[in-house]
């Protein structure tokens, strides 16, 4: 086997297991029911703070018709609200609402909870260590491709 087909079939391998372990993860959500899609939108007003409805469609990579049907479901929950963007008058700056912020944050408890838990019973020291600055690149990666993207 070349090189090149083993570093192809470690990265497949890398990427089944994010996925596995993403999945797992998503499963310790709260039990609020909102998608993921919806609650990585509630993550990126909380971080990035209010914002228009194209902003965060484009945050989330989506078009702008998909993210008004998620903050249609957002809005209708609570959890954001829109308000008169002074700019554009036929567009509104989402906001996250107190409701918004807490349900996001029992959902982040509940998942760390989890993971923390796991962390301390699976892993090292070491482990925790390297899985923590594994958890710094990856977070790297992502954003160098999202900067790519736009």
């Amino acid at each position: 086997m070349t090189e090149t087909a083993i570093a192809t079939q470690e990265t497949a391998q890398l990427q089944e297991d994010l996925m596995a372990f993403q999945r797992r993860l998503r499963a310790k959500r709260a039990d609020h029911m909102l998608t993921p899609t919806q609650l990585q939108a509630l993550g990126h007003l909380l971080r990035e703070g209010s914002m228009s409805l194209t902003s965060l469609a484009h945050f989330e990579q989506v078009a702008p018709q998909s993210m008004a049907r998620i903050v249609a479901v957002l809005l209708e929950q609570g959890l954001v609200r829109r308000d008169p963007d002074p700019n554009d008058a036929r567009a509104g700056i989402i906001s996250l609402t107190e409701t918004g912020e807490s349900t996001l944050a029992e959902d982040r408890l509940r998942r760390s909870s989890w993971l923390q838990e796991v962390l301390d019973q699976e892993c090292t020291e070491h482990e925790r260590e390297l899985l923590y600055l594994a958890g710094k690149l990856i977070r790297r990666l992502g954003a160098a491709s999202w900067r790519e993207a736009r």
